[in-house]
């Protein structure tokens, strides 16, 4: 694997609510985009990382089975979300802190995804980029029960989380199972990015630097800042 990754604070915010890791030895790979005031957000990200990785961490070499290995995520993300919501009692004013999270592990020819949230993976695969996550935002749900259109969902819907680490009453998360070949890219990201591209866009940078993974995250966080950077930026791309 050829792995990078960037956070930045884009163009608008003070603070960068943002939050990665990754362990390449162990295939991990972890990303969350914190809310919440009085720099709340950061807080909860960075809990959420250092709870989830600190589970997978031990028990990842150990598992086997898809089965395993799924419960290995749904265990770390709650982890994750019970240690935000104690943090949370701790400080007045980090209550109603939140995040999302990707949780990512590569075995072997696999990519195992569990996601909550907002935050994306998209799989690029002969010349060919899709979004193999699903938006957990109320916008996403008026559409898919078929209760709006999506021309006349209010742009606000489409930031309004459904669900979020450490601040819904009860979680269930989306996992995704990925089969790798040679010369696929896997990226991780948060709507910092995405917000300010389109997948098209991202496509075809992905694509021109596919060979250089670092020159390709560096231009794809100057492409979100150059369109307004409106919010933090994170990157993670692995590139099999």
């Amino acid at each position: 694997m050829k792995v990078a990754y960037k956070s930045d604070k884009g163009k608008k915010r003070k603070n960068n609510e943002d939050n990665v890791y990754v362990d390449i030895e162990r295939g991990i790979f972890l990303l969350a985009d914190g809310m919440g005031g009085h720099q709340a957000g950061e807080v909860a990200s960075e809990v959420a990382i250092q709870e989830a990785y600190s589970h997978i961490k031990e028990k990842v070499n150990k598992v086997r089975s898809v089965k395993g290995i799924a419960r290995l995520l749904v265990e770390a993300l709650f982890k994750a979300h019970d240690a935000i919501k104690e943090k949370a009692k701790t400080d007045f004013d980090l209550m109603g802190m939140g995040t999302t999270l990707v949780e990512t592990i590569i075995k072997g020819n696999k990519a195992y995804i569990s996601h909550t949230g907002d935050s994306r993976v998209y799989l690029l695969q002969s010349s060919i980029m899709k979004q193999i996550t699903n938006d957990q935002t109320m916008g996403n749900y008026l559409v898919s029960y078929n209760i709006m259109k999506p021309e006349d969902v209010p742009p606000s819907k489409w930031h309004t989380l459904t669900q979020a680490v450490g601040l819904s009453e009860s979680l269930v998360p989306e996992l995704n199972q990925i089969e790798l070949k040679k010369g696929d890219s896997i990226l991780l990201c948060t709507d910092g990015l995405t917000d300010m591209l389109t997948d098209k866009e991202i496509e075809k940078i992905i694509l021109k630097n596919k060979d250089d993974v670092e020159t390709t995250v560096n231009v794809l966080i100057k492409e979100a800042n150059k369109k307004g950077g409106v919010d933090n930026i994170t990157v993670i791309l692995v590139r099999i």
